[in-house]
């Protein structure tokens, strides 16, 4: 019994990642697509494939909750269709066992995932990111522009990613009423020093908020999220609450991510084995395709509603996973 423990662990994880594989290859040719409409001369073709392919790793995070269930149940399918699944429930091995040791092979593949990202993709796709801004010296929108205050300084700005601040505009107000005024493409910040083109620096207390965007918030890691959430921890200001709230959503996105995955997994996966163990494994997919789609749906819809009414985020990230769970206790006692 080992060695189809083994077959099944093995099959489950080749297909989950070949799965994310094709996922990754098609996104990154939409994005191709996409990019090639801000060719120029600095921004050029070889530049746009490098952006593309060093952006690639982060961005598979979002589509492999779907390679998963969908590897799985590929595998599990095959093995139905080759009479491995019979020879298991004849030694005695349940529905859910079956099941779970199949999801094994998707986790192996999502927990490293999860760890490398953290710990090197998303500053591979931050920095990719930057570069690519660098490179389109885009005019700034006024619209888009924002501004911080720090005692005598304000500063504008287009948009900060990771410690770099692009089209940065710092006026200063010394005491005789004199004003400076600096302006760069492109900025650094060092702890609370702004460096501008390595030569001219000022201490500046960005506000945490300030250096980043909403829309930034799902590409930082998951220690920097797990320190901003205690600065805000304390806070009554409905601003900081919200930010709070965003971080919150993708802090515990992410943390209870395999669960997740795990727990998608065991309940199509029953369709194995219930009333649809006759039908062609097409069938069986698109359902558990059309399913996870309704499960993400229902669960950005809870987050959307506990964020919106300031309760704890994480209630609304567990609870379509806890319908799912009632769901699969429900199947299985069928089987």
């Amino acid at each position: 019994m080992k060695i189809f423990n083994i077959y099944l662990i093995k099959k489950s994880f080749l297909y989950s990642l070949f799965i994310l594989t094709v996922f990754g290859l098609l996104d990154s040719t939409f994005t191709l697509i996409s990019e090639l409409e801000n060719v120029s001369e600095k921004y050029n073709f070889v530049k746009i494939l490098s952006y593309v392919f060093s952006s690639m790793p982060h961005r598979l995070l979002d589509f492999v909750e779907g390679a998963c269930l969908l590897g799985v149940m590929i595998s599990l399918g095959i093995s139905h269709q080759e009479g491995n699944l019979n020879v298991l429930r004849s030694a005695g091995f349940s529905p859910f066992k079956i099941i779970s040791i199949s999801s094994l092979g998707a986790l192996l593949l999502v927990v490293p995932l999860l760890v490398l990202d953290d710990l090197a993709l998303r500053k591979t796709y931050l920095d990719a990111q930057i570069n690519k801004n660098i490179l389109l010296e885009k005019e700034t929108d006024k619209k888009d522009i924002n501004w911080v205050k720090s005692e005598n300084l304000f500063l504008s700005y287009e948009t900060i990613i990771d410690n770099k601040i692009f089209n940065p505009k710092l006026i200063k107000i010394n005491q005789k009423n004199q004003v400076e005024v600096f302006v760069s493409k492109i900025a650094e910040f060092n702890e609370n020093q702004l460096i501008f083109d390595d030569i001219k620096s000022e201490y500046f207390d960005l506000p945490i908020r300030s250096s980043i965007a909403y829309a930034n918030i799902n590409h930082l890691g998951i220690a920097k999220i797990s320190s901003y959430r205690k600065l805000f921890i304390n806070s009554t200001v409905t601003e900081d609450l919200l930010f709070k709230s965003h971080l919150d959503k993708v802090y515990f996105k992410t943390i209870f991510l395999p669960a997740s995955i795990f727990i998608l997994i065991t309940f199509f996966g029953s369709l194995i084995f219930t009333s649809l163990r006759d039908s062609n494994l097409g069938i069986r997919i698109t359902v558990a395709v059309f399913g996870a789609f309704i499960y993400r749906l229902v669960q950005d819809l809870s987050i959307g509603i506990f964020i919106s009414y300031n309760l704890p985020v994480i209630i609304g990230v567990i609870i379509p996973s806890f319908l799912v769970i009632m769901l699969s206790i429900k199947a299985y006692k069928k089987i």
